[in-house]
């Protein structure tokens, strides 16, 4: 029976907000960088390109290199950042490349052709 003014919560909403608190804490700490290694190696995690701090989208926001680990982007910057993303998938597909995989962060960067190839 629930305390006179508290309203009787459901356990399935308190698991969602015990979920959500989490995922809160977590996306404003920064993250280690071994941590964030073992996700994109173990694919939970995946980089927009493999150049040196490449942005990295894990929990539905991309994430950047800084001073302390890997730091979450607010939703409006990860969501400018999809945009940018799937541009970039484009111009790689626009290279004569195969057509980048369906999330644009996962997509490699364009090999150079032999007769460009730098010694």
């Amino acid at each position: 029976m629930a305390e006179p003014g508290n309203t009787p919560v459901s356990w399935n909403h308190r698991m969602e907000l015990l979920r959500d608190s989490a995922q809160q804490r977590v996306l404003t700490a920064p993250m280690p960088t071994a941590a964030m290694e073992q996700l994109l190696a173990d694919g939970k995690a995946h980089a927009l390109g493999q150049f040196e701090d490449s942005p990295v989208r894990y929990m539905d926001r991309w994430w950047r290199t800084g001073e302390s680990g890997w730091v979450a982007l607010d939703e409006g910057s990860s969501a400018q950042l999809d945009v940018h993303a799937e541009r970039y998938s484009a111009a790689i597909g626009a290279l004569g490349q195969a057509r980048p995989p369906a999330t644009p962060e996962l997509a490699p960067p364009p090999a150079a052709p032999a007769d460009r190839a730098v010694a």
